[in-house]
């Protein structure tokens, strides 16, 4: 996760928003480094991609497991 907050090269927190984007579902701790990267990061792509993964983004719903 700190790769996702405090790296300076907005490509590489890109990339961490999808790796931690796959435990959004199973994990209180990324749902929440990834709500706080779509709210906080500088650079408006990651903010973007962030936004994909949050809790009842587009990625986020259709990974949704299913009962």
């Amino acid at each position: 996760m700190s790769l996702l907050q405090c790296d300076p090269d907005a490509h590489v927190r890109a990339m961490a928003i999808e790796v931690v984007g796959q435990f959004v579902h199973s994990t209180a701790l990324a749902a929440a480094a990834i709500s706080a990267a779509q709210q906080s990061d500088e650079n408006p792509t990651v903010r973007k991609k962030a936004g994909w993964y949050v809790p009842g983004g587009p990625i986020h719903r259709r990974t949704k497991p299913r009962l």
